[in-house]
């Protein structure tokens, strides 16, 4: 199976690379998988987040009191 990975320049301040570094140490995992299971949650919420947005946009967009809903409506 080919290697999916992209090599690509990431900074970090130092106390986030130290905080990462112990992290990691204790957990006895990668850094880098650390780092990624971190992003992939992060982009998992955000793209839920802006999701939850656009519905709750659409919704202001499409929603009629009850007077707009019936209004011209003859029922007899």
């Amino acid at each position: 199976m080919p290697d999916k990975t992209l090599l690509k320049t990431v900074r970090f301040n130092r106390e986030t690379f130290e905080a990462l570094r112990q992290l990691a140490e204790n957990e006895g995992r990668p850094i880098d998988t650390l780092i990624s299971e971190a992003l992939d949650v992060w982009l998992e919420a955000k793209a839920q987040a802006l999701m939850e947005a656009e519905m709750e946009r659409e919704k202001r967009e499409t929603t009629f009191d009850y007077d707009e809903f019936w209004d011209g409506v003859n029922l007899d």
